[in-house]
């Protein structure tokens, strides 16, 4: 039976471009295939508009609600953080519109399930009684947080870092014990988790999939040299782990192979990221419209990240078209990858440059990760292997909103 499902979404799930829509959009058509869902999101350009538009052929209704960002607006959310006990990252998305956009919204019609999407909408829904919620967890964003302060030079960012990852931990524990439901994307957050708080029942796991047919397996380039890196350059974990694996790694690789190239595609890379083409051996060349084409001319995908959480689906899409992946634990966490297997795992600078020349140096090495990194993750990563487990979770509660109504 069709049940009504209210979508609260951090991020605009259209286009899929990163791991948070990728993530988003694929959950939302599988909700949208099974019950009546509106959709309720933020809007951050003008093609926004648009997009929301395309979304309506799946939902009921797409509504987005404008949210500005700016460096005025972020000092000003950080002085507030300072000078109080609230996180800094939950309070620069709170928007007075969104709020109201809600409160008109459940106001209007009765929803059987409030489908939260990322902990940043949780503020919108916080208190609310009556209405089964379920906080999808893309991240443990507090220990994204805490990395970063681990990571970071002494200096005011990391001050303010090792602030700001406490307050959050505490309001996303709070979170996650108020809601009737959480998904994380992997096993070790949803363990961390209850680690935290051993109270916590309501954990489930419904990791990021891919779509093997989509990131089809490319005919790779036998006697290429380059290293890829695709990642959203404007999230600072990714643009450190670039900076790290540039001036740390990189160095010991052309060592090794000194006709090496590095080619660092992404989405809105900064002036840092951009100034790294002044050595002629690194591409800077932005976002990628067929990272099939790029692909096919690399003979080595990296994830150098030092800081994150949740699951990177870069190496999930990488493993897909049958590239080679050398990654830090933290990058690879909760992928269950066999090192030497399907791919190459590394911690320190020296290991990391090791596994990459080694690839480089070594075709069949290469041929045969690559080969069984997409014989892994199209046997325990595909969308079809884990819509089952999204499946169970929402229709449990569900039903269970259900039968406590009907007593």
């Amino acid at each position: 039976m069709r049940a009504k499902i209210l979508f609260l979404a951090q991020l605009l799930p259209y286009p899929p471009i990163c791991g948070g829509t990728i993530r988003s959009f694929n959950i939302l058509k599988r909700l949208c295939a099974n019950h009546d869902v509106t959709l309720l999101a933020f809007s951050r350009c003008p093609e926004d508009v648009e997009n929301a538009r395309y979304l309506r052929r799946y939902c009921v209704d797409a509504k987005t609600v404008p949210m500005a960002r700016s460096g005025l607006l972020n000092a000003r959310w950080a002085a507030q953080s300072l000078l109080g006990r609230s996180s800094f990252i939950i309070g620069r998305d709170h928007v007075s519109e969104m709020r109201e956009e809600v409160n008109r919204t459940l106001a209007a019609e009765a929803f059987d399930l409030i489908y939260v999407d990322h902990l940043q909408m949780f503020q919108y829904v916080k208190g609310l009684e009556g209405q089964p919620r379920l906080l999808d967890e893309h991240n443990l964003e507090w220990r994204i947080i805490q990395r970063i302060a681990t990571v970071k030079p002494h200096g005011p960012h990391k001050w303010f870092a090792a602030l700001e990852w406490r307050k959050l931990r505490k309001y996303e524990l709070a979170a996650c014990a108020e809601c009737d439901a959480v998904a994380t994307v992997t096993e070790h957050d949803k363990s961390s988790l209850e680690a935290e708080n051993p109270r916590l029942r309501n954990v489930a796991c419904v990791p990021i999939g891919v779509d093997p047919a989509e990131f089809r397996a490319v005919d790779p380039e036998p006697e290429s040299t380059t290293i890829l890196s695709v990642a959203t350059m404007s999230w600072p974990p990714n643009v450190d782990s670039i900076q790290h694996f540039c001036s740390d790694i990189y160095p010991l690789v052309k060592e090794r192979v000194p006709e090496a190239r590095l080619v660092i595609a992404g989405k809105r890379p900064p002036a840092s990221i951009q100034r790294l083409e002044a050595d002629p051996s690194i591409s800077v060349p932005g976002f990628v419209n067929d990272i099939h084409e790029v692909a096919r001319n690399s003979a080595v995908f990296i994830v150098p990240l030092r800081s994150g959480s949740g699951m990177r689906v870069k190496i999930l899409n990488a493993m897909a078209m049958g590239l080679p992946v050398v990654s830090t634990s933290v990058g690879c966490e909760g992928i269950e990858v066999t090192h030497g297997k399907n791919a190459l795992l590394a911690d320190t600078a020296e290991e990391f440059a090791r596994s990459v020349a080694q690839l480089l140096e070594d075709r069949e090495k290469r041929f045969e990760i690559g080969a069984a990194g997409r014989k892994f993750v199209v046997e325990n990563y595909s969308w079809e292997v884990i819509y089952p487990r999204l499946d169970w979770l929402v229709d449990s509660l569900i039903d269970r909103s259900r039968s406590q109504a009907a007593v």
